[in-house]
């Protein structure tokens, strides 16, 4: 056993870095909190006529926590939290809708959380009224909602349909009874197979899956087991993320006992393992974590390099901007990024003074664009051509000289191959791209602890 384990160390060097995701550049614990809403304001009001626009709604509320969950959520028993937050919310979307009101069409909404299938219907019709009536929605539009099999009904589903919802998102993360009870979600295999077929028999198809590699006491033949159960579901995406134990970040976390965890080594595995079954159930791998069904528009804007990366992970938007809604949301343009306050205190404050609910962001200079775009190359494509980006964002030949020259050290030469112009990720361990991605990274440094392991 030992044996293996050197040998698997030694193919993948960089096991056991820790480096961002990248769903943002600069990462957004660079952002700069003296950015508030004078400068989101110019931003809205600058957006053009016709363009097209993205939302994300974040509702921070679940019936139960999981202890695995790094998203900013609480939960409640009760619906009157939830209530008061959604008339806090719609007070934020008339705020933006003073400033933005009439200028694009929506291209995309998308409900996340927590747990947005909570949402009482009176109150989700309130907030698609009020975003359709600051933001036409395109006919061909995508309208989704994560959902929690284990709060959701057939009438919500119904509900989802009959408003036009056409993509939905479900949290698996595994089907075994001894990883579900230690990551606090129990969801037999019976109740998920339930929902997905009262979903399809609505109309709703396009369904997409999360599971999770690297939980306590998952096991090769147990991770197996859920891996043939969800390609059983048929769904259209699947969503492999590596497990980021963070309990000095994420205190909820420290219920998970650590000695339950797999090794670094024994989670690469798993994900090989993982990938290797998927593409041979016909998905296509797409960047680090994500899988998709041969004709999912997804696998077709891989192929095509126009896959993009943001907060929401692989995406298809190709929409001028992204605006976030509720507490701790990130609203994206390209002049930057402006994010929301995570304190429901003092979100519901800021907007109860008539102010945008901004506490931190960024402003991207032309350097921070045209290293945003690498990264995304790297992240989305496992490749990149400098050469294209320093002709597009007007950069001297020798711009990225130093990163070149970082990535033919020998720590990198079993993950990426480089010459002046071209980077290519090699290894079959998609996720180094993420070492990769960090040597273009102007404001990396170190902070121990601050990111997750890449295994």
């Amino acid at each position: 056993m030992s044996n293996s384990c050197v040998t698997q160390k030694e193919t993948a060097p960089w096991l056991g870095l820790e480096a961002p995701r990248y769903t943002s550049y600069p990462t957004a614990h660079h952002f700069f909190p003296q950015t508030g809403e004078n400068t989101l304001i110019p931003w809205l009001k600058g957006l053009p006529g016709d363009a097209a626009i993205s939302v994300y709604v974040h509702i921070p509320f679940c019936r139960q926590l999981c202890w695995f969950c790094g998203c900013h959520t609480k939960m409640t028993n009760h619906y009157a939290p939830i209530a008061r937050y959604v008339r806090v919310m719609l007070e934020e979307i008339a705020l933006l809708k003073r400033y933005a009101g009439g200028k694009g069409r929506l291209a995309n909404i998308h409900f996340g959380g927590g747990s947005p299938g909570l949402l009482e219907a009176q109150d989700m019709e309130a907030i698609l009224s009020s975003l359709v009536s600051m933001f036409e929605m395109r006919p061909s539009g995508e309208l989704a909602i994560e959902l929690d099999p284990r709060t959701t009904t057939s009438e919500n589903i119904e509900r989802y349909a009959a408003w036009g919802f056409n993509r939905v998102s479900i949290g698996i993360q595994d089907f075994d009874p001894q990883v579900q009870q230690a990551i606090n979600r129990v969801q037999p295999y019976p109740l998920v197979e339930s929902r997905m077929l009262q979903l399809r028999e609505a109309g709703i198809s396009r369904i997409n899956c999360d599971l999770i590699y690297g939980l306590p006491h998952q096991t090769p033949e147990s991770f197996r087991a859920t891996l043939e159960q969800t390609i059983a579901l048929e769904p259209s995406r699947i969503a492999l993320f590596s497990y980021a134990h963070l309990p000095q970040m994420k205190k909820h976390q420290r219920m998970i006992d650590a000695a339950t965890l797999p090794s670094e080594t024994a989670k690469l595995a798993l994900y090989a393992m993982a990938r290797a079954l998927l593409e041979a159930a016909g998905y296509v791998t797409i960047g680090i974590d994500h899988f998709a069904k041969m004709d999912d528009p997804l696998s077709v804007a891989a192929q095509e390099r126009v896959l993009k990366r943001n907060f929401q992970g692989y995406v298809t938007d190709t929409t001028d901007a992204l605006i976030g809604i509720g507490s701790s949301a990130i609203s994206q343009f390209p002049q930057g990024y402006a994010q929301n306050s995570a304190n429901a205190q003092d979100y519901r404050k800021m907007i109860g003074d008539g102010q945008l609910p901004i506490v931190r962001g960024w402003k991207c200079s032309v350097e921070d664009r045209a290293r945003k775009q690498v990264i995304d190359e790297i992240m989305c494509f496992m490749s990149v051509n400098l050469a294209e980006i320093r002709k597009r964002y007007g950069l001297d030949e020798n711009y990225f000289q130093q990163e070149i020259s970082d990535l033919q050290k020998l720590e990198y030469q079993e993950i990426a191959a480089s010459d002046r112009e071209h980077i290519q990720v090699i290894t079959e361990h998609r996720m180094a791209a993420r070492v990769v991605a960090s040597v273009f990274d102007q404001y990396r440094g170190i902070a121990p602890g601050r990111y997750s392991k890449v295994a």
